[in-house]
């Protein structure tokens, strides 16, 4: 064998010392290139950590500017309701201060107006009683020199029952105690009526009527119509 022929050659000691030469370098590069490759893997991990250390920085900062955004919108959300919501007080506000001037004026100064008896508003309510509605009529006296005027007033309620056409005396409705519909007054009276409606009418207008009197003396007469619609004062009308 070459083996043996070169250790024979090149002696015992010189062929083993060469095998663990051989041996020592082979570890010695076999320790080099894990060191170096450890090394390297060192230097990975540092740089990954680096970066991540570098996006959970950047993460934490937009979380922070995201946060301080929707506090901002929040802020300007609220203030933009709390701004319409004045603003929607204000002009209710100012709706209800002109119906009152131009009521006054109406009374104070009757000059600016047409003379004679007028129902200057109607408003009906819906109780917590079923088809129960309580009604509100303002009366109003139009002219130069005020005096006590009487008379009786004459409501009809006009509408539907089973699609049929239908009427009733808005006397003949009233709960008992019945509040009286005589009038006498100097400036302005309030009557105030509760009325139960018969189950499935469906009302339509008011039809209102009275012979005005003054001094026991027929002055005239007066008559108008006011839609169901328009004086009802329902939740959603309120709320808008």
């Amino acid at each position: 064998m070459q083996i043996n022929k070169y250790k024979q050659q090149v002696g015992f000691v010189r062929f083993y010392g060469t095998v663990l030469f051989v041996i020592a370098l082979s570890f010695w590069a076999g320790y080099e290139i894990a060191t170096t490759n450890h090394t390297n893997a060192l230097e990975e991990v540092a740089m990954i950590n680096q970066s991540m250390d570098n996006l959970m920085e950047d993460n934490q900062r937009l979380n922070s500017a995201l946060n301080k955004r929707k506090i901002e919108l929040d802020v300007q959300r609220l203030t933009n309701e709390k701004t319409q919501l004045e603003i929607r007080e204000l002009l209710k506000n100012e709706t209800a201060l002109k119906q009152q001037i131009s009521f006054y004026q109406r009374v104070m100064a009757p000059e600016t107006t047409q003379d004679g008896f007028v129902v200057e508003r109607v408003e009906i309510n819906a109780t917590q009683s079923t088809n129960n509605f309580e009604m509100k009529l303002m009366l109003l006296q139009h002219e130069n020199i005020k005096a006590v005027i009487k008379g009786t007033l004459n409501i009809q309620l006009v509408g539907s029952l089973n699609d049929e056409p239908k009427s009733y005396a808005i006397d003949d409705l009233q709960n008992v105690p019945k509040n009286s519909l005589d009038f006498g007054f100097k400036y302005f009276q309030v009557l105030v009526l509760n009325v139960t409606l018969p189950e499935g009418f469906e009302p339509a207008r008011l039809e209102i009527s009275t012979d005005v009197y003054k001094y026991k003396r027929k002055r005239g007469s007066y008559s108008s119509t006011v839609d169901w619609s328009d004086a009802y004062a329902s939740e959603e009308r309120i709320l808008d």
